[in-house]
């Protein structure tokens, strides 16, 4: 993914802060860009994220954000 094409409200061109967005889009096993999924629960008022890489078959993340 070309990383420079996409527009930032931070000051995203230091070395450090291009590291953490390579190390949350990409897969830190193999460098594949990671799928995304979300499902929303609105009686629960939260939507549920999972990233994982679908060449390790690996889950890299999940967390719960509620919704205000």
């Amino acid at each position: 993914m070309d990383y420079s094409k996409i527009n930032y409200f931070e000051k995203s061109d230091t070395p450090k802060y291009r590291e953490f967005i390579i190390s949350q889009n990409n897969c830190i096993l193999c460098g594949t860009v990671l799928e995304l999924k979300h499902i929303t629960d609105r009686d629960a008022d939260e939507v549920k994220e999972e990233a994982f890489c679908t060449h390790c078959d690996v889950k890299t993340r999940a967390k719960t954000h509620i919704l205000n």
